[in-house]
């Protein structure tokens, strides 16, 4: 009996009915640059707001200057809410691959990739306006 190896370039795309949920590449691709992503926001976040610092700079408007000013803290609430979404979306996404419904899990977790996106960009903006 030979053993079917997941991780297989050539069996990547492949469908497999006894690959689980953690297991599936696509999925464990997705989860790994999503977290990476995570933590590279929360530590640049880290090492370039001082704590010290009375308010934060949140937004930035051409016509007006700042517009929007928060604790030093509160630059950190962007990465805290897109992890909670990531959370939510790996349940929602679990839920729909155990009933077989494995494109629109993909597609749930590639929807957490593009907000994480989008959360990077907005934490660099906090970044530059502050720095």
């Amino acid at each position: 009996m030979r053993h079917i190896n997941p991780y297989d370039v050539g069996t990547f795309f492949q469908p497999q009915a006894d690959v689980t949920f953690i297991k599936n590449a696509i999925v464990q691709w997705l989860i790994i640059i999503i977290l990476i992503m995570n933590i590279v926001i929360v530590a640049g976040l880290w090492f370039f707001v001082e704590p010290e610092s009375a308010f934060l700079k949140l937004q930035y408007n051409v016509y007006f200057g700042t517009s929007l000013f928060a604790p030093w803290w509160g630059g950190y609430i962007l990465p805290a809410m897109s992890f909670v979404f990531f959370l939510i979306d790996i349940f929602l996404a679990y839920m729909l691959y155990v009933i077989k419904e494995r494109i629109f899990a993909y597609s749930i977790l590639l929807g957490a990739f593009f907000v994480q996106i989008a959360l990077a960009i907005a934490s660099l903006s906090i970044v530059l306006n502050n720095y």
